[in-house]
């Protein structure tokens, strides 16, 4: 009983946080804000549910060890990309405010050099690193919820993006590719480096 309770308030708090956050993306019209933090409900649900209930058996969960391996490798690329981004938008983004997000600086290198969407690419290849991990239907259905999410808030950044920094950002997207890593890797490597 004490387990239910206790996920139960978790993703209480999980979604009263996250919901702070979609109803600010409501008010002020970022519909990417509202994405992303629909996402991370999702995401960190499947986390409460499956670590609370799920390893006792509530529900069926595969147990294929190669799927397992392969998602706990996936937690690497994962954590890079949001680890990376999250740095480069503290340390060179310059916010104004306490949200790290809440950039004031146009950033083109570094990791944002290779994806645009950086952190959102890492949320998704975690989001699939869960399914993998876990391999219940509960986290099939909400890991593919959460990776469109996602998926959808790195689509809005753009229109977000455009309005913030113009001309200058529409470049930036005929050049850096959204989610595809390997594809950025390919054209950085064929761009002259121009002096920073």
């Amino acid at each position: 009983m004490i387990r239910y309770l206790l996920c139960i308030i978790i993703c209480a708090i999980i979604w009263i946080v996250n919901g702070k956050c979609i109803a600010h993306g409501i008010r002020e019209r970022v519909a990417s804000e509202i994405y992303m933090h629909t996402g991370l409900g999702i995401f960190f649900s499947i986390l409460t549910l499956e670590l609370s209930l799920g390893r006792f058996e509530i529900w069926t969960q595969l147990d294929l060890s190669l799927l397992r391996t392969i998602g706990f490798l996936l937690y690497i690329p994962s954590a890079y990309l949001v680890v990376a981004s999250m740095h480069a938008l503290k340390h060179r983004g310059k916010a104004e405010k306490a949200d790290f997000t809440a950039t004031t600086t146009f950033l083109d290198s570094g990791i944002y050099g290779l994806v645009r969407q950086p952190m959102t690419l890492g949320v998704a290849i975690w989001s699939v690193a869960l399914v993998l991990v876990f391999q219940s239907l509960l986290s099939l259905i909400l890991g593919v919820s959460a990776i469109l999410c996602f998926w959808m808030s790195a689509r809005k950044e753009v229109e977000f993006n455009v309005r913030k920094y113009g001309e200058r950002y529409r470049e930036y997207v005929q050049r850096v590719p959204m989610w595809n890593f390997i594809k950025g890797w390919r054209r950085r490597s064929e761009t002259p480096r121009r002096p920073e």
